[in-house]
């Protein structure tokens, strides 16, 4: 699975999880970027932002989406985690590929841990 694919999935899943729909996420991610009121020029973000999570796009587009996400109310008030590391440019390569691994082995261990529950 292509990087772009992994993160639509992950984007998919937070908001089916939030109980949220695209639309709803889309205006506020749109109102976490800009700060005009502009109803032409959101509408046309969340066109866009429906589209890319449905076509092939940049994984730093759809990663940007997913740091804006997580400043959500609802998302902090969740439960839920990004699984994926975000590169936001202030980490050191080493350092994220660490902290990537790290978090992979905890995904891990949480997933085998809900299964034995189940």
């Amino acid at each position: 699975m292509e990087k772009y694919e992994e993160l639509q999935k992950e984007i998919k899943f937070i908001i089916n999880k939030l109980g949220l729909s695209i639309t709803e996420v889309a205006k506020r991610v749109y109102c976490e970027r800009f700060e005009d009121d502009d109803t032409e020029e959101e509408r046309k973000f969340v066109e866009t932002f429906r589209k890319n999570l449905n076509r092939q796009a940049k994984p730093e587009l759809l990663e940007s989406y997913l740091g804006n996400i997580a400043q959500l109310r609802e998302f902090k008030n969740s439960d839920l985690a990004i699984s994926s590391a975000l590169n936001l440019g202030f980490i050191p390569t080493d350092i994220q590929r660490g902290l990537q691994s790290i978090s992979e082995k905890m995904l891990f261990e949480d997933r085998l841990r809900k299964d034995s529950i189940e």
